[in-house]
């Protein structure tokens, strides 16, 4: 062959193989190695080689940890993303843990309510409370954090934040199915006095401060503080007038944290490293959002001209105090053996009242204002939502490893226990109606919207595990690598559950009151009042008022009342504090002897104990093969274990039980990929590149429960709960594409594209938007939700040296992310009903009934199925930043940025049933600017 020829032949099969590599199809960027064209043969605009190892010519491959050991992630087997502080300031994360989803594709976390959930790659789970746990596992410093609500504003003065995508059951342990989130605070330096401070302000009356300071003392010890700081008003606006309503909206934030951090390293041999932390979280809460209305009219979210105008009547509270201190002690006997022990504490006392809104009533809409003011007597009503939860967790592991040159290995302990108390009441001027048919002359009042008071008192959590890892090096190119690990989990819930009814004398309130009730209203107007500024329920663990006489049947002749402390007594018990206006407790202690105070309860006593108990195996078994320095070539099986738990007793109608506990969920993830450096020219590119399938057994689907009282008196009379079905089974096939571009002129791009086909698997699930029917309905080939099938990610950046006086060099980012449609439940939103012979159907959403009861709707009209949609269409995010670096070593930066550029508005999470649609929204376009130091 000529030399003209072979180099015309060399450079077709170069383009040909750079073509499939950038499908994942080969490696083919390397495999011609052998073959290759000299400089001389081919152009260098189409030379595409294996970078060298030449440090001039590698683009950064950062140090994870998710092997539980310090790694390249390109010599990883595995999909993970790591960002350094640096990387999450200019790529607009800020301090809002939300945001991460912004920069990992694939990736949703939403608040509710307080408590963060996290889904990813179609897997997570909507309910993370004492007995559901989170299908994402969240890890500070490495240490496990088993409820996402103790996280806070952790990315102050942090090393690094590390997303690993597919399941981690060996590795990382216990619900860790979908991945894990670890959160890696920077460590104090020995021998080194540095500090920085940065301050910053933006939209929304935004402030942000935070101060470290490193501090030596003597060769062998050193301390780290960090103080963190930052306000915000709330980007929320009401409906209604302020001059009726100035109360502030929900979505304003008050935070400060502490951290401070010790290091002691005596001898190359031993380490501790001792953190503890502090954070007070202050806010006006985040209740989500009633779209039902909204929808059923025909306005979509983003269909509004302003989202984030809503109507409420009262001024939400939120308030969460986290504490935590944790230790890493590690002795290196030699290589081959080393010891490491991990401990932690860590306490959260947490407390919500959600802003007061009219039932279904969210946002501003055209035609919205009937219904707002079509009842002008409830528009001072106080009638909200509270919940307070507390936990308490101790881990402790005591993990072995090693490094002997061929062997890495990892072998440990894995002790995990939780106490848990919590309460939950809808409270408010309660439900009053004509009680005639219990006795002539009487009107009844009812606190027992959203289940009644429902209480959990000194419920536990136990989680045991030994585990084993290990990665051998076959050869000077292949790796095998394998792991087993065994879990044992024991919950307890030990329960309460309470529901009011009183029967008062309809003469009663005009003698209170000096005003006759309104009749005319529905419910009927008493000019009673509950739950006023001030108001505060008894905190979970500390209820007064003795145990409750609970009682049986729906009429005097039926009514069965068992033993128990004076039943008015046990109501008022449950409260702490009346607010300013309240009247209840007057009325009823003054009125005592002529008010029947008439206890239910979901559970036979009052209480429940419940206890679950399982144990699972997760295992993972692979290779890495370097083809040469540069590529690594891997593929895996491995599992993870979402554990399972206990759901509140509830009876239908009929007088079945729903089940009381629920499995564990199962995957199996099977994974294959590249990961690579190479030269296109003189331009250094990296392509990683995978496919995986999963496959999801025993799907946990979480769904609102209405499960009505045998009275018609009273439509808001429901047992309304989240409930836990292993109801599906699901797989997902996926394809990852991921890298960078080191460009000339200090241009840096970064690019991943996650494509996911989630679909569901020979699954029927009770349909809960069927209201009394009940019906079963088959979801085979619905989407999972929170689930977009194409996720995409391009970050653009550049760093220009200027070196001109004391301004070192500017930077600027660009950040887009692409979200294709989703769903936010499991129907995706199609309707059920029934044929005439009594069989399910698919129907229109929109001719499904739904439960207008006792919402505005004679304000407008009532609503229709399509209340009940759940889509979400797709949309595009941009964050910018841009900053000037002064002095030398860049000790000073100034900087702007814009999170949320276009203003895109969607919804995170949906609650769905026959009555309600919940949503909740993104943040709104956020900027400002910040100034830091450093020395």
């Amino acid at each position: 062959m000529s030399r003209t020829n072979r180099a015309s032949s060399n450079q077709q099969r170069h383009l040909l193989t750079v073509a499939l590599a950038s499908f994942g199809l080969c490696n083919s960027w390397t495999v011609w190695a052998a073959d290759a064209p000299t400089a001389q043969d081919t152009p260098a605009a189409a030379s595409v080689e294996a970078a060298p190892t030449s440090a001039a010519h590698e683009l950064d491959a950062v140090q994870v940890t998710g092997n539980r050991r310090v790694q390249s992630i390109q010599k990883y087997a595995g999909t993970i993303q790591s960002f350094s502080g640096e990387d999450l300031t200019k790529l607009g994360i800020n301090t809002d843990f939300r945001n991460l989803q912004a920069v990992v594709p694939g990736l949703q976390i939403t608040r509710q309510e307080g408590k963060y959930e996290i889904f990813l790659r179609g897997i997570g789970a909507a309910d993370s409370d004492f007995s559901s746990d989170p299908s994402v596992a969240t890890y500070y410093n490495g240490i496990y954090l088993p409820r996402p609500r103790s996280i806070g504003p952790m990315f102050f003065d942090v090393d690094r934040i590390e997303v690993n995508k597919g399941p981690q059951g060996t590795v990382r342990g216990r619900n860790a199915t979908g991945g894990s989130i670890n959160v890696i605070s920077k460590r104090p330096e020995l021998g080194v006095t540095s500090g920085g401070l940065k301050v910053g302000a933006g939209n929304h009356d935004f402030t942000t401060a935070e101060g470290v300071l490193n501090l030596p003392i003597g060769d062998t010890f050193a301390l780290r503080a960090a103080l963190f700081d930052e306000e915000r008003s709330s980007y929320i606006k009401n409906g209604y007038p302020s001059s009726l309503f100035p109360a502030e909206g929900p979505g304003a934030l008050d935070n400060q944290a502490a951290r401070l951090s010790m290091l002691w390293e005596p001898n190359d041999k031993f380490s501790a490293y001792v953190m503890l932390d502090k954070v007070s979280e202050r806010g006006t809460g985040d209740p989500g959002l009633f779209a039902e209305r909204g929808l059923a009219a025909g306005y979509d979210i983003d269909d509004l001209s302003d989202p984030f105008r809503q109507y409420f009547r009262t001024q939400g509270k939120t308030s969460n105090d986290i504490e935590g201190v944790a230790g890493t002690f590690t002795y290196a006997f030699n290589d081959a053996v080393s010891v490491e022990f991990n401990t932690s504490y860590r306490k959260y006392e947490f407390d919500n009242r959600n802003a007061s809104r009219e039932w279904q009533l969210g946002p501003v809409y055209p035609g919205s204002e009937r219904e707002a003011y079509h009842n002008p007597e409830r528009l001072a009503w106080y009638d909200t939502f509270y919940q307070s939860d507390k936990s308490s967790s101790t881990i402790n592991e005591l993990r072995f490893f090693g490094d002997t040159g061929k062997l890495i290995w990892s072998a440990g302990l894995f002790n995990y226990e939780e106490k848990y108390d919590y309460t939950s009441w809808d409270v408010g001027n309660g439900y009053f109606g004509d009680c005639d048919w219990w006795r002539p002359g009487t009107v009844c009042g009812w606190q027992d919207g959203l289940g009644g008071e429902n209480r959990g008192d000194d419920s536990k959590v136990e989680s045991n595990a030994v585990y084993g890892d290990f990665s051998f090096a076959a050869t000077d190119s292949l790796r095998l690598i394998g792991g087993v690990r065994y879990t044992r989990d024991k919950k307890t819930a030990r329960e309460s559950n309470v529901k009011y009814q009183f029967v008062i004398p309809e003469e009663l309130f005009q003698q209170f009151t000096g005003q006759p009730i309104n009749t005319a209203t529905n419910p009927y107007t008493t000019g009673l009042v509950l739950g006023s500024p001030g108001f505060q329920l008894a905190p979970p663990g500390r209820r007064g008022g003795g145990d409750p006489s609970i009682c049986t049947g729906w009429s005097p002749a039926e009514l069965r009342c068992g033993p128990g402390a004076n039943s008015l007594d046990y109501f008022l018990g449950g409260i702490q504090n009346f607010g300013a206006q309240d009247n209840w407790s007057q009325f009823l202690t003054r009125n005592r002897d002529q008010i029947d105070v008439i206890v239910r309860s979901d559970f036979p006593g009052g209480k429940s104990v419940d206890v679950y108990e399982d144990s699972y195996v997760d295992w993972r078994v692979g290779f890495e093969y370097d083809l040469n320095p540069q590529v690594m070539l891997y593929g895996t099986v491995s599992t993870g274990t979402r554990s399972g738990g206990i759901n509140r007793p509830l009876l239908l109608n009929d007088g079945s039980a729903l089940a009381p506990t629920f499995e564990p969920e199962e995957l199996t993830s099977y994974e294959a990929g590249i990961k690579g450096d190479y030269l296109w020219g003189e331009t250094p590119v990296r392509l990683n590149a995978s496919v995986f399938y999963y496959d999801y057994q025993n799907k946990v689907l979480q769904n609102l429960i209405d499960v009505p009282a045998p009275t018609p008196t009273n439509p808001n009379a429901t047992s309304r709960q989240v409930f836990n079905d292993n109801a599906a089974n699901a797989s997902v096939l996926g394809l990852e594409l991921e890298g960078r571009v080191g460009l000339p002129h200090g241009f840096n791009l970064g690019y991943n594209f996650t494509y996911l086909d989630a679909t569901f698997d020979d699954s029927k699930v009770l349909d809960t938007r069927s209201g009394g029917l009940g019906l079963i309905v088959p979801l085979d080939g619905n989407r999972l939700p929170n689930t977009s099938k194409y996720n995409a990610n391009l970050s653009l950046s550049q760093t220009i040296d200027i070196g001109r006086g004391a301004l070192n060099s500017f930077d600027w980012t660009i950040n887009l992310t692409y979200r294709s449609d989703y769903y936010l439940t499991a129907f995706n939103s199609r309707g059920f009903g029934l044929d005439a012979a009594g069989n399910v159907i698919e129907i229109p959403l929109a001719d499904m009934p739904f439960n207008n009861g006792s919402n505005p709707a004679a304000g407008g009209g009532p609503a229709d199925g399509m209340a009940m949609r759940d889509d979400v269409g797709g949309f595009t995010t941009v964050n910018v930043s841009a900053g000037l670096n002064f002095g030398e070593d860049s000790q000073f930066r100034i900087d702007g940025f814009v999170s949320n550029l276009t203003d895109e508005v969607y919804s995170g999470k949906g609650f769905v049933n026959n009555a309600t649609n919940i949503r909740y929204l993104n943040t709104p376009r956020m900027y400002g600017i910040r100034f830091s130091s450093q020395f």
